[in-house]
């Protein structure tokens, strides 16, 4: 394998053609701008990805499968390219906030597991393509402003157990409950007993899920308060009118005993049934 050397960024106000506008990391990526004025990150490849200076023929058909991923929770590929003895993986930027970062950006929690969520069925989604990351740190994992995430900067190297990823994943979540402190434990409790029982991503996807649908306990029975004082005025207001009914009935009673008076039903002139006739 040959090493190479990233030129000092002052000795280059382009690379591959792309205009330089910011040093992200140890003068190995950048952020630029590309032809027709779009922004992308360019990452120096990895020396072990080369093979006498050239992409190993392995690490090229993994970083073709990239390109070709139809993934819309992937950052594209646009392309590789080599200048002054260094290749170049050119990405495209995604705008947002590292995941890293997001969860301590005072999130909600319910916004937070509704990002993991996220996370964990893109994750699952490029599995199912056939492609592991590799590279699943916060940084690489970038939450837009409508809450979605993107995958960014799959590893070129030949990852092939989906674990590697599985593992990143779970040290993510429990990095975000951590961040949140004392609003996250049940995000805490959550992971670490989907972690104990060894669970798939997609059935993490699924108790998130149940996390995020799950209403707050004080919010319940805030909404059900009027209701709750609506029934017991209408009971109240029935047993009032039953007892009134009651007392009238009670006193027309009364009354006849007192007068003697027992009135009859108008039977129309009709005679009684049973009674005898003359």
């Amino acid at each position: 394998m040959e090493s190479t050397e990233t030129l000092p960024i002052e000795m280059q106000a382009q690379i591959c053609g792309c205009c330089i506008d910011q040093v992200l990391a140890e003068d190995r990526t950048f952020l630029a701008v590309g032809p027709g004025g779009r922004n992308v990150v360019l990452k120096t490849i990895d020396p072990d990805c080369l093979l006498r200076g050239a992409l190993h023929p392995h690490v090229r058909d993994r970083l073709g499968r990239v390109r070709e991923l139809a993934h819309a929770s992937v950052a594209n590929l646009f392309g590789v390219e080599r200048e002054a003895g260094t290749v170049y993986l050119i990405w495209e930027y995604v705008e947002g906030v590292a995941f890293d970062l997001h969860a301590g950006a005072n999130r909600s929690p319910r916004e937070v597991a509704s990002t993991a969520r996220e996370l964990v069925m893109a994750v699952d989604l490029l599995h199912m393509q056939g492609i592991v990351h590799g590279a699943l740190i916060g940084a690489n994992v970038i939450v837009a402003p409508d809450g979605g995430v993107r995958l960014t900067h799959i590893s070129p190297l030949l990852y092939t157990d989906p674990n590697v990823d599985i593992e990143c994943v779970w040290n993510l979540l429990e990095q975000a409950a951590e961040e949140l402190g004392e609003r996250g434990t049940a995000l805490a409790t959550l992971v670490s007993d989907s972690r104990k029982a060894g669970l798939s991503l997609r059935q993490l996807a699924g108790r998130l899920g149940g996390l995020i649908d799950t209403r707050d306990a004080k919010k319940i029975a805030e909404t059900e308060v009027e209701p709750a004082k609506s029934l017991r005025r209408r009971a109240m207001v029935g047993a009032a009118v039953v007892t009134l009914a009651g007392v009238a009935a009670a006193w027309g009673v009364w009354r006849a005993v007192e007068t003697g008076h027992f009135p009859m039903p108008d039977n129309h002139g009709l005679p009684f049934h049973g009674a005898a006739q003359p």
